[in-house]
């Protein structure tokens, strides 16, 4: 059980790091110095809050000296890398296998929340988690895409501008998702990823204000998946 719960809050605080490395790129501000502090107030956070998860339920998700409320992104992001980590060391057993897993889980959540918030990702960390996905997975059509993947990243050329509709990106991360898994899946994860981005774009119209960040529905779809 203790186990359990040690992956589970190492997750939410790797969580807890990505929003903070991300808030720190908008603002183009070190993720080491200034000690993380309330945007609001500027004053600096004591380590009773930032426990992930506890200390935002804990303060109505506000800040503890001038009430200034938080955007509650932080903590869903805890909670889910928290989950997602439960889950992987659940179902697998080698512990290469287990470290290679949450390296991916973990890099597929960063560049969800980028492409979410600027609808742009750096290419490198798809040739990277392609670069990994061969190493156990090596295989002729590995290597075939992985090879249409290095050419996309280390270009000037993207597959993802042959096909309308596909943003930067996004038919690189499927190149990875071949690699990752297996070709026969890429029709469920495409299906899985539009019809929920559908939905939320017809339920919520003014989620996607600018361009669809579409590397989140991917990345649904492929942890569905292989879930």
């Amino acid at each position: 059980m203790l186990i359990q719960i040690y992956f589970f809050i190492t997750g939410a605080t790797i969580g807890s790091f990505l929003t903070l490395c991300i808030d720190r790129a908008e603002t183009k501000q070190s993720i080491i110095k200034p000690r993380s502090h309330c945007s609001n107030c500027q004053t600096i956070l004591k380590p009773v809050d930032l426990i992930p998860i506890l200390s935002y339920c804990w303060l109505n998700g506000q800040c503890r000296y001038c009430h200034q409320s938080f955007p509650p992104t932080s903590c869903c992001v805890e909670l889910v890398l928290g989950i997602l980590y439960l889950h992987v060391f659940t179902v697998t057993f080698q512990p290469l296998k287990l470290f290679f897993q949450l390296f991916v889980v973990t890099v597929l959540i960063y560049l969800s929340l980028i492409d979410f918030k600027q609808t742009y990702v750096n290419g490198y960390f798809l040739g990277v988690l392609g670069l990994l996905g061969l190493s156990f997975q090596f295989t002729i059509l590995n290597c075939m895409i992985f090879l249409a993947l290095m050419l996309s990243v280390f270009s000037s050329f993207q597959f993802s501008n042959l096909i309308k509709g596909f943003g930067e990106a996004d038919f690189e991360l499927v190149f990875v998702f071949i690699i990752l898994s297996r070709l026969q899946v890429i029709s469920s994860i495409l299906c899985l990823a539009s019809t929920l981005c559908l939905i939320l774009t017809l339920c919520f119209p003014h989620l996607h204000a600018r361009k669809i960040p579409f590397i989140p529905y991917l990345t649904f779809g492929y942890l569905l998946i292989s879930a």
